[in-house]
């Protein structure tokens, strides 16, 4: 399976009054994620020591001419996540690239689970991108399809 895992912290904050991550913590861990897989960081960040990652494609930044927005999201919780000092194994792919879109696809794992036989999480989120001037959803260029291809797997299957 071609995948990018990224271990994300879990913070004590994330936890719910019954001792669970909450759901909307959740999410944040996922966007961090893929935050740290696709987004490239600036070389002033590279010098202070963030990492450099094959996976993240230069053309979105801050500061980049296109954007990358959330169109939808699903999740489906397997069961409650307990505090993970160790952080979160959030194994991530794509399984679809259309036009001006493309979906990654989640599995949020303890690290100690690997072949991801207990997950708690099955995600999907869709982005678009965006030309920031006109507001308007921009095609997807070769060289992004080309580095999307490397991580492209089947599909999630989520419950009805």
């Amino acid at each position: 399976m071609a995948h990018l895992d990224i271990t994300v912290p879990v913070r004590w904050t994330d936890l719910d009054a019954y001792g669970h991550v909450n759901n909307a913590a959740v999410v944040r861990l996922l966007e961090e994620a893929r935050i740290a897989a696709f987004w490239s960081p600036s070389d002033e960040q590279i010098e202070r020591g963030a990492v450099r990652r094959p996976s993240q494609l230069d053309l979105f930044d801050a500061t980049s001419p296109l954007l990358t927005l959330i169109a939808s999201q699903r999740l489906e919780y397997h069961r409650p996540i307990e505090y993970l000092r160790e952080g979160a194994l959030v194994r991530m792919w794509v399984p679809r690239v259309g036009g001006a879109s493309f979906d990654v696809d989640y599995r949020l794992l303890r690290a100690d689970d690997p072949d991801g036989a207990y997950p708690y999480v099955s995600a999907r989120t869709t982005i678009v991108v965006v030309e920031r001037e006109q507001g308007r959803a921009s095609r997807l260029s070769d060289e992004v399809r080309v580095l999307l291809d490397q991580y492209t797997d089947e599909p999630l299957e989520f419950r009805g």
